[in-house]
């Protein structure tokens, strides 16, 4: 039998200044980081855990990484978006989508980066 797996398995976000971006989502999210250089490329590993749900990635900065407000849209998950969305005030950034019931799924809301990405919210109805 073969087993099914979520498509999406891992995710690089575009900055253009490491110590900023990092100090950003550290503030934010909490996140702790391994830093390695790949290809050329800066890269700061949000690290993930072998046996948990989701997919984890990194903050990317070469050449080819360019922030962006369109394209692909990323959702993080939040314990609490309003605590979130309210950490991101903090930290200077910008609330693109207030908090909003997601149907019956979730709740999900949309921020500006310190690097002027647009990165989604979502913390999941109990």
């Amino acid at each position: 039998m073969v087993r099914k797996a979520n498509p999406a398995m891992y995710f690089e976000i575009p900055v253009t200044d490491m110590k900023r971006a990092v100090a950003f989502y550290q503030q934010v999210f909490g996140f702790d980081f391994q830093f390695e250089e790949i290809h050329g490329n800066q890269m700061a590993f949000i690290p993930f855990e072998l046996d948990g749900t989701g997919i984890s990635g990194a903050l990317a900065k070469g050449e080819i990484y360019q922030p962006s407000l369109s394209g692909t849209l990323i959702y993080l998950h939040a314990e609490n978006i309003d605590n979130t969305l309210h950490q991101v005030q903090l930290a200077g950034a910008k609330v693109l989508f207030p908090k909003t019931r997601a149907g019956g799924y979730s709740y999900v809301a949309e921020i500006e980066d310190s690097e002027r990405n647009r990165i989604g919210l979502m913390e999941p109805l109990p």
